[in-house]
């Protein structure tokens, strides 16, 4: 790391102190944060010598100074064009990163149902928040994700009893109102499903205003036995100097599903970041991606599944497409524990290079610890088949009709995995077309 950017980093780290000593919240999360803090202390913050790091920019984003961030003065009208038709009785709101009620919908949501700020939930669920997060916090290694937890003001908690399902999906609408200053938003939602219960989310953003922001969002996620969850994420036309980065926590208890895809065409920097731990017998994790970029947008995946328990199955589908200048790195990480017996895990990363200049970087990994498990991972870059090409040019297809049809072809595996109509025709259109 050269001095400059050692400058950087201590400036970067001297700002987020300043924005932590200013946060004013319930004196029981507060607790909860003061850990955090010294946590992300302990951790530092990373450099491009950390493996998951490696192929990030982390000086450009250490030179830059970010203010903390408040919720702007948003009007319903303002953000109901964002609001999916299939959500509108159903959404989270966020505003630069502080969860607000008053523009939020839960009316279709069952009564028994809890969605509530966290500075309310922690008089309720104090107990058992208390615990949560000082597990989470033994085992995040991650510093970003620690900051997240150590800086977040206005955070979100949603709890589904036991045998509770939402028919309705619910959408987490992240919207940004920067305006002229870089802000650090750091939007968090922790869920509970109980045992039994059955949730869909969606996580997406509304560019309101501003170019130039530090998004660093977390989902925590507990399922517990018989639990079932689906999540996509969708970050679409994010601004050129934007940074967002997403870490997704989850907690599987026994024969619980947690069902997920992820959508982006990219910004300076999106960054996405699964801790995945499979802790009860027969749970199952599946993990889908896509990352489209042009121009020099850049996608970093970094995946870690760990198998604690036997019978469980973890299934990796990752694909990029990458053009111009574009850049993208995936590293994942399949652990199988000892006891892990009877372990079924899967991972694949495919990207595809339409450019000279584009550059994907792909880092597949296994950690066996058990004798009797079944256990794969791949991945390639490529390019388009000429020969496919060459048959669809005979056919009468201009050549970048030919090349049109082939990327669809590539990418529809995980298109289709999108099951909420209005969102998979958005998809498309931004995506595709």
């Amino acid at each position: 790391m050269t001095s400059q950017t050692s400058v950087d980093k201590e400036a970067f780290l001297s700002n987020l102190e300043k924005q932590f000593s200013g946060i004013s919240i319930e004196d029981a999360l507060q607790k909860i944060k003061s850990k955090a803090w010294d946590h992300l202390s302990e951790l530092g913050l990373p450099s491009r010598n950390m493996e998951v790091y490696r192929y990030i920019n982390l000086r450009k984003l250490y030179s830059q100074s970010f203010d903390p961030s408040t919720p702007s003065n948003v009007e319903h009208q303002t953000i109901a064009p964002y609001v999916l038709p299939e959500c509108t009785r159903s959404v989270l709101v966020f505003v630069n990163g502080h969860f607000q009620p008053h523009l939020s919908n839960t009316e279709a949501l069952p009564d028994r149902v809890v969605v509530t700020p966290m500075a309310k939930a922690i008089r309720t669920y104090g107990t058992f928040l208390n615990h949560q997060w000082a597990r989470s916090l033994k085992e995040e290694t991650d510093p970003f994700a620690a900051m997240n937890a150590a800086l977040n003001r206005d955070s979100a908690f949603l709890y589904l009893p036991p045998k509770t399902s939402v028919d309705t999906p619910i959408q987490l609408l992240s919207v940004v109102d920067a305006k002229s200053k870089p802000l650090l938003m750091v939007p968090r939602c922790n869920v509970f499903v109980g045992a039994q219960s059955r949730l869909e989310m969606v996580s997406t953003q509304a560019i309101l205003s501003g170019e130039s922001f530090f998004v660093n969002q977390c989902s925590e996620w507990i399922l517990e036995e018989g639990a079932q969850v689906r999540y996509s994420q969708v970050n679409e036309n994010t601004p050129e100097n934007a940074w967002h980065f997403d870490a997704v926590r989850a907690t599987l208890k026994r024969d619980s599903s947690f069902n997920t895809v992820s959508m982006t065409n990219g910004s300076v920097t999106v960054r996405n970041d699964y801790r995945i731990a499979l802790m009860g017998e027969n749970s199952e994790v599946l993990l889908n991606g896509l990352w489209m970029l042009k121009d020099k947008k850049e996608a970093h995946t970094n995946v870690v599944i760990d198998h604690q328990a036997p019978h469980c199955r973890s299934k990796q589908l990752f694909k990029g497409v990458l053009n111009d200048n574009s850049r993208s790195s995936f590293e994942g990480k399949i652990i199988v524990r000892p006891e892990a017996q009877k372990t079924d895990a899967f991972q694949l990363n495919q990207n595809l290079l339409l450019s000279n200049r584009a550059n994907a970087a792909t880092k597949p990994n296994l950690e066996i610890f058990a004798d009797d498990v079944k256990a794969s991972h791949g991945a390639t870059v490529g390019q388009l088949d000429k020969e496919q090409l060459f048959y669809l040019k005979t056919r009468g297809y201009t050549n970048d009709a030919a090349n049109n049809i082939l990327v669809r072809g590539f990418c529809q595996e995980i298109m289709d995995l999108m099951r909420i109509p209005s969102l998979k025709e958005k998809c498309n259109v931004h995506f595709l077309d």
